[in-house]
């Protein structure tokens, strides 16, 4: 499996090439990291009209961008990756803005299509910042100090939802293995291109997930 510094979701520790420096972002504590970004990705969802909608984006968009620069990643490494993603959602948002009797594309239709498509990127840049300035283990610790506190220790509350946010950089891991041997195959990239890959990337994920249950039991978790 190949990872690198453009993988989508994936960690950029401190000193690497695409990076300058240490971060502050690395240093905060992780729990505060997910739960801050986790309520940006929930607000981008909040619902109200047009105007509020793209004010409110813009606002969560200014953030991200000011805290990938504060990362020393930059904004656009917020989106790498996420190409095929975003085509697949506005084009399916699209089709519900044409109207075909008679023929014409509904202009609030439109509109929302665009919408629903800012509002997936600044979730997914608000992952990807995340994956890029904190480590899955760093997460499990972070969430292990309020578990102790509860005494849930038993539960394993931290060790799950840590297994949980790690499948999904594996995800972006599995699906840019698959595009790559794609594309030494000669595929394009077309409707057959999603079609392919989407169900080998699942089985992959669902093998892996496997894989990970069996070590897990083997270690008495």
């Amino acid at each position: 499996m190949r990872k690198n510094a453009l993988t989508p979701w994936s960690y950029l520790p401190p000193g690497n090439k695409h990076r300058k420096g240490p971060s502050l972002l690395h240093k905060l504590p992780a729990g505060f990291k997910l739960a801050f970004l986790l309520l940006l990705s929930l607000a981008s969802f909040f619902p109200g009209t047009y105007t509020q909608s793209l004010i409110l984006l813009g606002i969560i968009a200014f953030v991200l961008i000011a805290l990938s620069f504060m990362a020393g990643i930059g904004p656009l490494a917020l989106l790498r990756g996420s190409g095929p993603l975003f085509l697949v959602v506005f084009w399916v948002f699209f089709m519900q803005a044409v109207e075909f009797s008679p023929f014409r594309i509904s202009s609030a239709g439109l509109v929302q299509a665009i919408i629903f498509s800012l509002r997936i990127a600044t979730a997914f840049s608000a992952g990807t910042l995340l994956f890029s300035v904190t480590t899955s283990h760093e997460i499990r610790k972070s969430l292990s100090r309020p578990e102790k506190l509860l005494r849930m220790e038993k539960l394993n509350l931290s060790l799950y939802i840590s297994l949980m946010l790690g499948f999904l950089p594996q995800f972006f891991e599995v699906w840019e293995d698959l595009c790559l041997a794609w594309k030494s195959r000669g595929g394009k990239k077309n409707m057959s291109f999603i079609v392919t890959l989407v169900p080998l990337a699942i089985e992959r994920m669902m093998r892996h997930a496997a894989e990970t249950a069996i070590a897990m039991e083997a270690r008495g978790a």
